[in-house]
This record gives structure tokens, sequence and C-alpha cells, in this order.
């Protein structure tokens, strides 16, 4: 699998119907999803492994690693009209090894050996991501995360206090449309860092 067909096959990804603001719903482009697929697949983090998408949304991060080899990953999303549509996608990508577990992830405690995730960046809620991340180190060997690049010196601490080491880090603008009241920009290119993350 090429990484351009990947992306494209991915582009054919349904979104949020009615994204809802507290949840900070936003689809993840297919760029850089696609992108961090690719690092993740590259680092033999994906192909024959059981994974975690936290926070799923309509299932891009699932979808892509089903396609790039996965033994199977849980998506897990507690939003149930995001779920319904997560559902159609799973069908029409032919992704019967994905498993949707429809609840917050604080419920989720299944060990996997790599979580992809893109969690809230924190615009609503502050420090809306740390549930996330301290769950994503909790369950899986390998993590890749994104967040507010404003705040990667918090997100850094956090991580070595759970013992983790930063073995990557890599920056994206992350275009966010004017799809809540409050927003300004027709779009607006939010700086995210990627960060790489190995459980000791």
């Amino acid at each position: 699998m090429k990484k351009r067909k990947l992306e494209i096959m991915l582009q054919g990804v349904r979104g949020f119907e009615n994204p809802k603001a507290s949840l900070e719903q936003y689809f993840t482009p297919a760029v850089i999803a696609t992108d961090v697929l690719f690092l993740a697949f590259s680092q033999s983090d994906i192909q024959g492994k059981f994974l975690a998408d936290l926070g799923a949304g309509t299932g891009i991060f699932s979808i892509g690693a089903c396609i790039l080899g996965a033994k199977k990953t849980y998506a897990v999303e507690i939003d149930r009209e995001a779920v319904e549509i997560l559902k159609k996608n799973l069908k029409e990508f032919g992704c019967e090894n994905v498993e949707i577990v429809n609840t917050d992830i604080k419920n989720f405690t299944i060990p996997v050996d790599t979580v992809i995730q893109n969690p809230p960046f924190g615009s609503q809620k502050r420090h809306a991501d740390l549930p996330f991340l301290l769950k994503a180190l909790e369950i899986g060997r390998v993590i890749y995360t994104l967040h507010n690049s404003e705040t990667k010196d918090f997100i850094t601490r956090k991580i070595q206090e759970t013992e983790g080491r930063i073995t990557m880090s890599k920056e994206y603008e992350f275009p966010i449309p004017h799809q809540f009241h409050f927003h300004r920009e027709e779009i607006h290119l939010h700086r995210v860092t990627l960060f790489r993350v190995e459980m000791e």
C-alpha cells in the first residue's frame, strides 16, 4: 500500500454530520491521518498488532489501521451519532476487525500494542486531552497522540511522569473549518504536535 493511495482512500471516510462543540469534534484530515498512520506502520506498530483508537469519531484512524493490516482495533467513542456514521464507514471499507466500544474512554481497560488518537485540543475545556493521554499511557505499549502545540511542554511533563519515553515528535497545521458559532474564520490553521511514546 502506497501512502498516496491510502490518503485517497481515507478521503472517502465520512465525517461528522452534527459535530458537537462540547466534544471538540473536528474531523482529522486524510492527509494528516495518513501521515500519522504511515509513521506508525513504518515503525512496525500497526501490522499484526492490537490497536486502540480513543475518541475514534467516525473512524479515520481505525479504518486506516485496518487497511494497513492491524490484527484488531478497538474504536472507542462516546457519541452515539458518531458511532452510527462509524458503523457505516466500517461497512463501506469492509473493516470487520474493528470493534466499536461505545463508551467513555475512562471505562476502556483493554491493554493494546498501539494507541493512535486525536483527542480534543482543549480549546473549549482546558486540558480536555489529558484523560485521553493518561488512558493511552495506561493501556498502550506505544502511543501516537496529537495535541495543541502550545501545550507541548505540559504534555511532555505528563508523559515523563508516567515513565513514558518520547521517541519522536512532529508538527502539523490542522485545518479547523467554520462549523461552530464562535468560529471567526472560514478555516483556522491550528498548530498541533504528534508525539510517539514508548512505555518503559
